[in-house]
């Protein structure tokens, strides 16, 4: 997991942190479907996941900021740019 990403998701105020004890089966799947669907939709970062050693990442890719959040870059024409530099 890409820690100053989830720094850069967390300035940006595009993360929520979910310190709560959470199951793996559905009840993740659960709590991001809500999440998702309403307007308060954030990458969530579930920090204690029941039977399992590290956190999980999800719904952090999708908005075209948060995407471009994880390029790094401010619009998708850098990217063009970058790899056309690369010629």
């Amino acid at each position: 997991m890409n820690i100053a990403f989830i720094a850069a998701l967390e300035a940006k105020g595009e993360l929520l942190r979910i310190q709560a004890p959470v199951s793996a089966e559905l009840e993740i799947t659960e709590i991001t479907d809500r999440v998702s669907k309403s307007a308060n939709n954030k990458a969530l970062l579930f920090e204690n996941v029941i039977c399992y050693d590290m956190p999980v990442l999800i719904n952090a890719m999708v908005s075209h900021e948060r995407m471009q959040c994880a390029l790094g870059v401010d619009d998708y024409d850098d990217i063009a740019l970058r790899i056309r530099e690369l010629r």
